[in-house]
């Protein structure tokens, strides 16, 4: 559009009719009453001087003598359009109503209720002149450019009306697109379990087996227009086009599943786990971000697939349980490493997570008898006694381990740069006991068995993170059983470490193998009994009245997941909630429970399940986590039956996922 600008100056003048009129009114208002009189010629001052002053303000904001409209209107003559104009243009008012625009605007948007509903957010967002913003149709892009303007009329008299000229980018998108879909991914494919199904096999089997392993996996590569090579015997890398990325997560990565129908007899089940990065033009970043993913997927337990773009991970699969990859080597490798570490410090603070349970007690108790054991001073970091490790505390204590627990102040204190601080049954910093040590702490060593989250303690100089254990107690007796100097435990640290098997094991019911009968039975040999351990467990009849409660309330939802609520009326309600999910899972036809107990403006949740439901990818929906079977989240400032629908909302959502 041509802006149009009058150039005269025009003043301010009463026509003489108007003199007249106003004259003749004067005279009129004498004769009547001289008070009257005085009064017209008053207000006509008035009049004229707020008519003059106003003109001489227009005049020194915009450099001219013109009165602006009190809103958008504008004489639609004034305004010409632009011949031959090649691009969408059009004129709008201020509240973004097209007064005009050119042919190309009106085959661009054929009516003008389309039209003022694709640039609605444009309008939203707000004038930003001279930066062009993205506009979007249903079949094209443009970059608009809007910018404010003034229309004078021929009397001098000012309007402000927005331009719009749109340029139409469609073909640089579609060209965007393709490249971006034809970006290099990669994938780093890992074979779980190769070494146990090669275990479960005949020598005269195995050719055959590696054969159809080597098909299925080229077949795999071929059918994306991608190249995969063998590294190792059971590891591979695997390059495809973003473009098959995205149709195999629309297919659920059903490929790379079909390699567990791979039969050549009676063998194990070989399983994958895939990691692919996406690095948005650079081949180094997708690499690291497919050994990240590959990483966080073992440590999940193998079995499933992972894609990382940025910091946001997308998961797949991990219905199986945790693959056990050469557990007794890792475990003397892992008491080796530890022992050097322990041997380096001066002191040792060891923290599990909060609100800890025995498990998480039980193995602060055996690694520091393992420090103990090298004569290094070592306290368990404990700020508050939940009710689940209370009865333990008090028979340390009277076992005359009172100087055991410290606090976070008093660790502090003696924190130094030779301190060696060990975090045991958990891997995020967010839930660790005192995250004011953890991030003071110079040295740090993580020991854990749940299924590994996105935010893993990264800065650890050792690493022990087991999946496939039972419980971290497990890991640490198992540690302690590989330490080469000779560890003899007292009665009531071998109770606490076999305490925290038990817990977490449901007393030896869910993910349990040979490793954790043997963790017990060499517990046992140490002095532990399970008549003790037995009365770590017992509760009151407050707790037992709320289990009753829970188990009363329970709604089957999918008529085989049990949804409930705990009474938050005891100390102990979050052990009571938990032993409440898992008393659910005893009535017949129940796959998965769910316990919810609301503490102090945040609702917590224990969820169970024998393997069928992923109760882990359930809780990952609401930001928690856990194992296959076991799991949990916490929801902050939300009512129960806010929870309520939540937990629903992701068990639909993790149902119609399986179901697709």
């Amino acid at each position: 559009m041509n802006q149009t600008e009058n150039k005269h100056n025009p003043s301010f003048s009463i026509p003489p009719l108007g003199i007249l009129i106003l004259a003749a009114v004067c005279l009129v208002s004498f004769a009547i009453s001289p008070i009257i009189g005085i009064g017209f010629v008053i207000g006509c001052g008035i009049t004229i001087g707020t008519l003059l002053l106003l003109r001489v303000t227009v005049r020194a904001e915009h450099g001219q003598e013109a009165m602006h409209f009190v809103d958008t209107a504008v004489l639609l003559e004034n305004i010409p359009m632009p011949k031959n104009l090649p691009v969408p243009y059009a004129v709008l008012d201020m509240r973004g109503h097209i007064l005009l625009n050119n042919e190309a605007f009106a085959e661009a948007f054929p009516t003008k209720e389309a039209a003022e509903q694709a640039m609605e957010p444009l309008l939203k967002a707000g004038v930003k002149e001279n930066e062009p913003t993205l506009l979007q149709t249903e079949q094209k892009y443009y970059t608009a450019h809007i910018a404010p303007c003034d229309v004078l009329d021929e009397s001098g008299a000012v309007g402000s009306v927005l331009t719009l000229t749109l340029v139409d980018i469609t073909a640089a998108k579609q060209k965007e697109r393709e490249m971006e879909n034809q970006e290099v991914v990669v994938g780093m494919l890992l074979l779980d379990n190769y070494e146990e199904v090669l275990d479960s096999l005949d020598d005269s089997r195995l050719p055959i087996l590696t054969a159809l392993i080597e098909r299925k996996l080229g077949q795999l590569a071929a059918s994306s227009d991608g190249i995969m090579k063998k590294l190792e015997k059971d590891r591979y890398i695997f390059l495809l086009p973003k473009e098959k990325l995205e149709e195999y997560k629309e297919k659920k990565f059903e490929s790379v599943n079909e390699i567990k129908d791979i039969s050549v007899g009676d063998h194990i089940p070989v399983t994958v786990s895939l990691g692919f990065g996406i690095g948005h033009g650079s081949l180094d970043l997708a690499m690291k971000n497919a050994k990240a993913a590959l990483d966080l997927a073992l440590g999940r337990g193998g079995d499933q697939i992972l894609i990382k773009d940025g910091e946001k991970f997308l998961f797949y699969g991990g219905k199986s349980g945790e693959i056990n990859r050469n557990a007794r080597v890792r475990a003397r490798v892992k008491a080796d490493a530890l022992w050097e570490l322990l041997g380096e410090a001066n002191d040792v603070i060891v923290m599990g997570h909060t609100n800890a349970d025995l498990d998480s007690l039980g193995s602060c108790v055996g690694i520091c008898a393992i420090a103990k054991t090298i004569g290094k001073s070592c306290h368990v970091l404990l700020d508050y006694e939940s009710m689940g490790v209370r009865r333990l505390v008090s028979r340390l204590k009277e076992a005359g381990m009172a100087d055991l627990f410290t606090d976070t102040a008093s660790a502090m204190r003696s924190l130094s740069e030779k301190t060696l601080v060990i975090i045991v049954d958990t891997h995020r910093a967010t839930m660790v006991e005192s995250r004011t040590v953890l991030d003071a702490a110079k040295k740090l060593v993580v020991i854990d068995h749940h299924r590994r989250s996105t935010d893993f303690i990264e800065q650890a100089v050792l690493t022990y993170h087991e999946p496939y254990a039972s419980s971290t107690s497990e890991l640490v007796t198992e540690m302690i059983r590989h330490i080469s100097e000779k560890i003899q435990l007292k009665n009531v640290e071998a109770d606490a470490l076999l305490a925290g098997i038990t817990v977490d094991t449901k007393n030896f019911c869910v993910n349990t193998g040979a490793v954790t009968f043997e963790a017990a039975a060499f517990l046992r040999r140490q002095g532990a009994d399970g008549i003790r351990v037995r009365l770590l467990f017992q509760n009151d009849m407050e707790v037992y009245r709320a289990k009753a409660f829970a188990m009363q309330n329970a709604e089957i939802y999918h008529k085989n997941i049990a949804v409930s609520v705990c009474p938050s009326t005891s100390e102990n309600s979050l052990l009571t909630m938990a032993q409440a999910a898992d008393e659910l899972m005893n009535v017949i036809g129940i796959k998965a429970s769910f316990v919810c107990c609301l503490i102090d403006h945040t609702v917590h949740i224990s969820a169970r399940s024998f393997g069928d439901i992923n109760v882990q990818v359930i809780m990952e929906k609401l930001g928690g986590g856990g194992h296959l079977t076991v799991s949990g989240a916490q929801l902050v400032n939300c009512s129960i039956e806010e929870a309520k629908e939540k937990i629903k909302a992701a068990i639909d959502e993790y149902l119609e996922v399986e179901a697709s």
